[in-house]
C-alpha cells in the first residue's frame, strides 16, 4: 500500500514521511477516523514507508521487497489484529484464525467497513470482539525479535472493540514497550478505555474532501464530472460509501423516499403505518439500516442549513420535501434528533432489537417536533 493509493491528505501523507524521515516515530499511535476516510490503508502506507529500503520524497518505492511483502499483508514483522466473531464450533478465537479470510477482503477493497469484514466472514449478525485470548497472542509476538532486524509491528483495526479485559492486558506493554516496536491503533471512535488513549500519540484522519472524492471517482471509476460531484456530495468524506454508490449498492433516491415517509408518519405519530414502515425497514438487513440512518442523519443537517438559509450542498431532486420541511426543523430539536439517530447507529452495530429501537426513537422524534398536524 503506497500513500500514492490512497484517496487526499497530501497533507497528512507528508506529515506521516517527515516524522519518520527525522526519525520521531512514537512507538504507540491512534489513527483517528471515521469510516471511508482511509485510515487503515494510511496505517498500512506509513508502515510500508518506514521499512522501504529505497524511500522517495513522497512515497516508498513500491518496488523492494519489504514493500512488496507488506502490501500483500505478508511480512513476516507485520502483524494484525482486527475484531472477529467469536466460535468455539469454527475454532475461532482470534483474528490469526481468520487471516487468510482478513488478507483476502483487505487486498480487495483496503476501505473496507467492520460490517463489510463482519459479513464477508458470514458473522453479519453477530457481535465482533477482540477478545482476552488475543491479548495474549500480541504479547508473545511483540516479544520475539524482528525476523529482519527492522521494527516489530502491530495494525489493531477498531480496537474499540476489545473487551476490557483485553484492554487492561495491553497496557503496560503500549506504556514501555521492547525495543524497535511500533503500535498502531487504527479507530472509528474514541469510545474507548482513556488509559489506552492516554498511551498513544493521536492523529486524526479526517474525512476526504469533496473534489479530492471527485478526482478519485473521475479517475478510479470513469465516472463524468457531474455524477462524480453529485456522488461525492452525497456521501460526505466516506470514500467507502461513494464506492458503493458507482457500484450501485445504495440507492440515494430509495433512502430520501424511506426518509420521507418516516418523517410524515412521525409528524403525525400514526401507529398503523408506523408499523408497516418499521417492518419494512426490519427486513432490509443491519448494514443497510446504517446507510440509511447515516442519510437520515445527514438530511436534518441539511434542513437545520436550510432553515438557517444555508441551502448549499441540497441535491436539487431532494429541494421541494426539504424546503417544506425544514419549517419542522430549527437547531434545537434537529440537534436533539441528530443525536438520536446517531445512538440509534450505534445501538445497530450492536446488535440491538430493530423493531423496538425504531419505535422508540420514531416516539422521540415526534415528541421533538413542533405540535403541529401537518405533514411535509
Amino acid at each position: 500500500m503506497q500513500f500514492k493509493d490512497i484517496v487526499g491528505h497530501a497533507a497528512l501523507k507528508q506529515s506521516m514521511i517527515k516524522t519518520i524521515n527525522e526519525e520521531r516515530i512514537s512507538h504507540a499511535q491512534m489513527f483517528l477516523g471515521a469510516e471511508g476516510s482511509g485510515a487503515l490503508p494510511i496505517a498500512l502506507a506509513y508502515i510500508q514507508y518506514l521499512f522501504c529500503t529505497n524511500k522517495g520524497e513522497t512515497d516508498s518505492c513500491g518496488k523492494c521487497s519489504q514493500c512488496h511483502r507488506i502490501s500483500k499483508l505478508t511480512h513476516p514483522d507485520v502483524h494484525f489484529v482486527y475484531p472477529v466473531a467469536l466460535s468455539k464450533e469454527k475454532g475461532v478465537e482470534k483474528s490469526s484464525d481468520l487471516f487468510r479470510e482478513f488478507t483476502e477482503v483487505f487486498l480487495n477493497d483496503p476501505y473496507l467497513s467492520l460490517a463489510d469484514w463482519m459479513d464477508f466472514i458470514g458473522a453479519e449478525n453477530k457481535q465482533p470482539t477482540i477478545a482476552v485470548e488475543e491479548s495474549k497472542d500480541i504479547l508473545h509476538k511483540m516479544s520475539l525479535m524482528a525476523m529482519e532486524g527492522s521494527y516489530k509491528t502491530m495494525i489493531i483495526w477498531m480496537p474499540e472493540k476489545m473487551n476490557l479485559s483485553t484492554a487492561n492486558k495491553l497496557l503496560k506493554v503500549l506504556e514501555e514497550p521492547p525495543d524497535k516496536t511500533l503500535f498502531i491503533l487504527v479507530s472509528e471512535s474514541s469510545q474507548m478505555l482513556a488509559t489506552i488513549l492516554s498511551r498513544t500519540q493521536l492523529t486524526k484522519v479526517l474525512r476526504c474532501e469533496e473534489s479530492e472524492l471527485t478526482e478519485a471517482l473521475i479517475e478510479h471509476h470513469g465516472l463524468p464530472l457531474e455524477t462524480a460531484t453529485a456522488i461525492a456530495k452525497a456521501c460526505e468524506g466516506n470514500y467507502r460509501l461513494a464506492q458503493m454508490m458507482v457500484k450501485g449498492e445504495v440507492d440515494a433516491e430509495f433512502n430520501m423516499q424511506r426518509f420521507q415517509t418516516w418523517m410524515r408518519i412521525c409528524l403525525n405519530l400514526d401507529g398503523l403505518k408506523l408499523s408497516e414502515w418499521i417492518n419494512e425497514v426490519a427486513s432490509i438487513g443491519r448494514e443497510k439500516q446504517k446507510q440509511f440512518i447515516a442519510f437520515a442523519i445527514k438530511t436534518i443537517r441539511q434542513s437545520i442549513l436550510l432553515g438557517l438559509n444555508y441551502p448549499s450542498g441540497i441535491n436539487p431532486a431532494d429541494a421541494d420535501f426539504l424546503n417544506k420541511f425544514s419549517p419542522f426543523i430549527n437547531y434545537e430539536n434537529g440537534a436533539q434528533i441528530a443525536e438520536e439517530l446517531n445512538n440509534a447507529y450505534y445501538a445497530i452495530e450492536r446488535n440491538a432489537h430493530t423493531k423496538i429501537l425504531f419505535m422508540s426513537v420514531s416516539i422521540k422524534i415526534h415528541n421533538y417536533f413542533p405540535q403541529r398536524k401537518k405533514s411535509a
